[in-house]
């Protein structure tokens, strides 16, 4: 090997190790920094005094209330769910016979005006 070819392979072995120093400390701090934008959530005085006091509702009922407050907010939960669903369910319904409807008045019109 020429003095030229061992230059470049060292020059070659430091950008190696350059590129590969930079990349690492990228990716260490990638890890650290989360993808998504963290925002902090300020309530109001009166929503903050509002939550604590249904903690401490919710905290001095006995397990039996606690259960049944738990079943409540599930059951509360999928109402609510359901009430959507059938909302959509009915929205698209609405559609497709909308959409039936439409088509069977351009078949008959067409029908009619090459008559």
């Amino acid at each position: 090997m020429s003095f030229s070819e061992r230059d470049l392979q060292s020059k070659l072995d430091e950008m190696e190790a350059e590129i590969n120093q930079k990349t690492a400390s990228e990716s260490q701090k990638s890890t650290t920094k989360s993808v998504f934008s963290q925002s902090e959530m300020n309530p109001s005085p009166q929503v903050k005094s509002r939550i604590e006091s249904t903690k401490a509702w919710f905290n001095s009922l006995p397990k039996v209330g606690k259960a049944a407050v738990a079943l409540g907010a599930v059951w509360l939960g999928f109402s609510i769910l359901g009430a959507v669903l059938h909302i959509v369910s009915s929205i698209l319904s609405i559609g497709i016979f909308g959409l039936v409807l439409y088509i069977g008045y351009r078949l008959f019109n067409s029908n009619s005006d090459s008559n």
